[in-house]
This record gives C-alpha cells, structure tokens and sequence, in this order.
C-alpha cells in the first residue's frame, strides 16, 4: 500500500504543481465551473493518477481521484479570499489519496516491484523541494501576513527576477542530499552562509524577510530528508 500510496502522492505533486501554470490558477479562480482550465486540470489529474498506477484495470481509481479533486478545486474557487485555503485544498487532496489506497488496500497493483520503495521516496522528496517549496513558502508567508516594511528601499526581495526561488531549489536540494547523506554539518554551514550574507546586504527589513524564507526553505528540505532517514532507517 506504502509504495502505491508514494506513486498516487507524485502523480498529485506532478499534476498540481508542475503541469499547471500560475495562469491556469488565476483562471480557475475566476471562473470556477466555467474555466476550461479546470476541467484540462482535471484531465491532467486523471492521466497522472492512472499512468502511476501502473496499471490498465485502475483507471477506476484515478477517476475517484479526478473527480473528487475536481470538486475540491471548484470548491477552493469560491473560497480563494480564505486565508489558507491553499492548505486546506491540499490537505483534502491528500486525505482522499490516503483514503483510497486504504479502501482498496487489498486490490492495489503491486507498482515497480524492481525498484525499493525508499528510492520512491526519496523521489517524492526531491520533487516537493523543488517548485512546489516555493509555492508552500510563499502561502505560509502569505498567511503569516509577513511583508516588507514601507520604509525598505524595495519592495521586491529578488534583486534579480527569479533569483530567489532557483536559489531556494538548489540550497533545498543541497540540503536534502547532504541530510540522506547524514550530513548535518554542512547544511548547518550552508545556513549559517548564507544568514550572513543577508544581513550583511544592509537592509535590515529586507534582509529579515528573506531570511524568513531561507529558514522555512531549510526546514522543509531537512524535514522531508529526515522523514525518509527515520522511516526506512537509513
């Protein structure tokens, strides 16, 4: 159940953060049932949710899946001004995953039976520390209702478009490998570069903002790294 559970849990991480587009979102947002998006979204899902099931004969499965995520989506539309609705989406998505691996635990195909289920997760771990951290870190900001004081000289805490986010990637990734690795002083050196080099920039609200981000991109990445470490006792 674990190693079909993993699969179902990449195929959601691939179809709702990496085969949809910031411009599909907004669109969903504002037209609910009515975006041609969401239905190519759900699509999408369906395709995901059946091609890692590794298997013909649960494309039953995947459509569970597809339409329960399609209300949902529709769902969070008409609740996109709540603050954490991301979350909450989220959570429900996963719950429903959860729910029919369980329910059909007993007729789950047994998925690439070759390849050990830790290489699954450690799969898993690298996709979410990519795009979909970014995402995460920004929703928690958002909640937290963290912004840059007026009296900073700019607003955007990217000197650079994109720089940010592709340099969260690569410390997460960093930070993954060197925690499988059990390597934990070199993602504390990491850590400790580039805090210094933030608040070395001058501007104290900027500088504290974006080290609000490097801490829940650390964390994220050392939390995943971790789970894997004490689950399949590496």
């Amino acid at each position: 159940m674990i190693r079909f559970l993993l699969l179902q849990i990449i195929a959601h991480t691939i179809s709702d953060f990496y085969l949809q587009t910031d411009k599909s979102c907004a669109d969903k947002e504002n037209r609910g049932f009515k975006s041609p998006k969401l239905y190519i979204h759900i699509l999408i899902t369906f395709v995901c949710a059946w091609l890692f099931s590794f298997s013909f004969s649960f494309w039953w499965v995947a459509l569970i899946i597809a339409v329960s995520h399609l209300l949902v989506d529709a769902m969070k539309c008409y609740a996109s001004k709540c603050k954490g609705i991301f979350f909450i989406d989220q959570l429900i998505h996963l719950m429903v995953i959860v729910a029919v691996c369980y329910l059909w635990k007993s007729n789950l195909p047994d998925c690439v039976s070759g390849v050990e289920e830790k290489y699954i997760a450690m799969l898993l771990g690298f996709l979410v520390c990519l795009k979909p951290s970014n995402i995460i870190i920004k929703e928690i900001i958002k909640v937290a209702n963290i912004k840059v004081s007026k009296g900073s000289d700019d607003n955007n805490t990217e000197d650079l478009p994109n720089a940010g986010k592709l340099i969260g990637i690569v410390e997460r990734l960093f930070s993954l490998v060197f925690v499988l690795l059990g390597q934990y002083e070199a993602v504390g050196f990491i850590i400790a570069a580039k805090s210094l080099l933030r608040f070395a920039e001058g501007d104290k609200a900027k500088s504290e903002y974006v080290l609000i981000g490097t801490l829940l991109s650390f964390s994220i990445a050392i939390f995943v790294g971790v789970a894997i470490k004490l689950y399949y006792g590496l």
